[in-house]
């Protein structure tokens, strides 16, 4: 790719000094979390798929379905930002029965309770720097706010269980799902209550997420 440079400019720059205090200096943050949306899908899947099919020869979810569930819940999604570029996310929908079946692979239940947890990726660049269990501590935290979440659920291999056990999550047995040979393992996180954030959860700026009013009813490639 033939990279252009700026053009040589004959107007001098402004050292800080004289910068007026009206004007503001346009700087990415160091690190945010945000929901994602449609924009951010091929970045998504990018990071996802060199994450995944390495090891399992496919994602959790392909292109079109990443931009399926921004589409339709981006606020149960959260992206990790370091100085503009997207270094983790999660991506998650809601669910309203028990145990995860293979709808739950593709369906969004507004009405549900259950969030399901359908993908926690990291780029190759940042593994090993602890963000997986961080995103998912975020994640969770924010998970606490929202009216009408009871419980986390996920679908991991086997080698993962030790993972999710330290971010809090319970075994509840072998996952209805199979994907080729692949089996998992089914996952859970009591929501309790709504904790509002600790105080170094700050920066998640998140907006509530809006869903009736009414009685609830009764894979991860990680960083380590």
């Amino acid at each position: 790719m033939l990279v252009v440079g700026p053009q040589p400019s004959s107007k001098p720059m402004q050292s800080p000094s004289t910068i007026s205090p009206g004007q503001r200096r346009h700087t990415l943050p160091a690190s945010e979390f945000r929901p994602l949306n449609t924009q951010d899908a091929i970045s998504v899947f990018e990071i996802e798929r060199e994450a995944f099919i390495s090891v399992s020869g496919d994602c959790p979810l392909h292109l079109d379905e990443v931009r399926h569930f921004l589409t339709l819940c981006p606020e149960l999604s959260m992206g990790w930002i370091e100085e503009g570029r997207l270094v983790a996310f999660i991506i998650g929908s809601l669910w309203d029965q028990d145990r995860l079946t293979t709808d739950a692979l593709t369906l969004h239940k507004p009405r549900g309770t259950t969030v399901h947890v359908h993908v926690l990726a990291v780029h190759r660049t940042f593994r090993q720097q602890g963000k997986g269990p961080i995103l998912m501590w975020r994640y969770l935290q924010y998970l606490r706010c929202l009216p009408r979440v009871r419980r986390a659920v996920l679908m991991c291999e086997d080698f993962l269980v030790p993972f999710y056990r330290k971010s809090g999550f319970k075994v509840l047995g072998r996952c209805a799902i199979t994907v080729a040979n692949l089996t998992f393992t089914e996952m859970w996180f009591p929501i309790s209550g709504h904790a509002y954030m600790r105080r170094n959860s700050e920066a998640i700026r998140f907006p509530q997420l809006a869903l009736p009013l009414e009685s609830p009813s009764t894979s991860e490639q990680l960083d380590t």
